[in-house]
């Protein structure tokens, strides 16, 4: 058996937004479209408290929410959130919001050329 090496990401966040149902896909191709390579669809929810509010002022607001996570650099996440901000139109009352979480850690699979880049950063610039 080959020994295993694990590759530790730490400067990374994790962008979840919380958006109308139907309006996942449209995230996920925002942040897409900026360049971010990572993102799912983590689960769908019914949204509560602002609904009765906007109900006064006669505005329907749906309740089914789907909230998307991205795994994005952290030098990156402005861009991708400005994006997705953007593209869901979440400066509409009831449309959603989003935030980031800083990561202290993260494990997943970089591949080998990728590794050699991280490790020696001096050798890939030509």
């Amino acid at each position: 058996m080959t020994e295993q090496t694990i590759t530790y990401l730490t400067d990374a966040v994790l962008v979840t937004v919380v958006v109308q149902r139907g309006l996942e896909e449209a995230a996920l191709q925002a942040a897409r479209d900026v360049g971010a390579t990572t993102g799912a669809v983590g689960y769908f929810a019914k949204g509560s408290g602002v609904r009765e509010r906007l109900g006064l002022l006669g505005l329907a607001v749906e309740v089914e929410k789907a909230v998307v996570h991205l795994l994005v650099p952290s030098d990156h996440q402005d861009v991708v959130i400005d994006q997705i901000f953007r593209a869901c139109k979440l400066d509409t009352p009831g449309m959603g919001y989003i935030y980031s979480t800083p990561l202290e850690k993260v494990a997943a699979f970089v591949p080998e050329s990728v590794r050699e880049r991280m490790e020696n950063p001096e050798a890939s610039v030509n």
